[in-house]
């Protein structure tokens, strides 16, 4: 016998509605993407299509975006109708509200088309007196907040003066307002801190000599002596060797380090000798 499967109610149940949530949403789905359909205007898709249909009835060869663009435009067309024969109703009640939102705006504007309009900005132009303006300047039509050019030799007058002004006026006052700027006297007298009076004309003001000079100079490298004192490790490791230090140098290495052009043969030799009878003799 074949054993029949358990079926858990709980988990069953799950699915079902999982099920029936996913068939929603793609309900939904569905119904908002034709109610965006149905909203756009099929008449402008239209002559789209028509304007590349007379191009290509001309004999001009479309291109390929072109091509694509016409396909497009076709499937378009076919779904924004289908759209708007389903949903008739949503497209009427959009057009109806559309109406009464300008019908509404039309009595606002005859209700209050004497009074002031909030954010709007009143003309001055009906309340102007335009009768010194000559006849063949007065049709010339004025650039809206933009006052006309002043000559360049007008505004630098106006800018002496404001200059001149605010240089002049303050220093005057500061003057006459504060007693520490008025000029003293050599009649004038002060009272020391002992109680006596002295002048102060006679006292003499002592001349600092100046301590500290100082001054700027260039600082100069000596890149001569710079790139000397730079050694690489391998290029010293050979000094060394053919100096003897640490190390035995054979004939064949001497060598090769004279036509490396470190040192002779000769020096090379002798300072390793003179390393070695000093090591035999330490």
């Amino acid at each position: 016998m074949v054993k029949e499967r358990s079926i858990n109610p709980a988990q069953a149940q799950r699915k079902a509605e999982k099920a029936k949530a996913i068939k929603k949403g793609k309900a939904e789905a569905a119904l908002r993407r034709n109610e965006k359909l149905a909203r756009r205007n099929p008449d402008r898709l239209q002559r789209q299509l028509d304007d590349l249909k007379a191009l290509d009835d001309s004999g001009t060869a479309l291109t390929s975006h072109e091509k694509k663009l016409r396909e497009s435009l076709e499937k378009e067309i076919r779904a924004v109708r289908q759209a708007r024969e389903n949903f008739g109703d949503v497209t009427s009640k959009l057009g109806r509200g559309t109406q009464q939102s300008e019908v509404d705006k039309k009595k606002y504007i005859q209700l209050h088309k004497n009074s002031e309009i909030p954010g709007k900005r009143k003309r001055e132009d009906e309340s102007s007196d335009d009768t010194d303006v000559p006849e063949d300047v007065k049709d010339i039509p004025m650039p809206r907040d933009t006052p006309p050019p002043i000559p360049k030799a007008a505004l630098d007058k106006w800018y002496d003066k404001q200059r001149a002004r605010k240089l002049g006026a303050p220093n005057q006052a500061r003057k006459a307002s504060n007693a520490n700027l008025l000029p003293v006297s050599d009649k004038r007298r002060m009272l020391g801190r002992a109680g006596h009076i002295s002048d102060s004309s006679s006292i003499p003001t002592p001349q600092i000599a100046a301590q500290i000079v100082y001054e700027s100079k260039p600082i100069v490298r000596d890149l001569l002596k710079e790139a000397v004192a730079f050694v690489p490790t391998a290029v010293k490791a050979k000094l060394d060797r053919s100096k003897g230090i640490r190390t035995l140098v054979e004939p064949e290495e001497a060598d090769q380090l004279e036509r490396e052009g470190y040192r002779t043969k000769a020096e090379v030799l002798r300072e390793t000798s003179t390393h070695n009878i000093l090591g035999d003799v330490i």
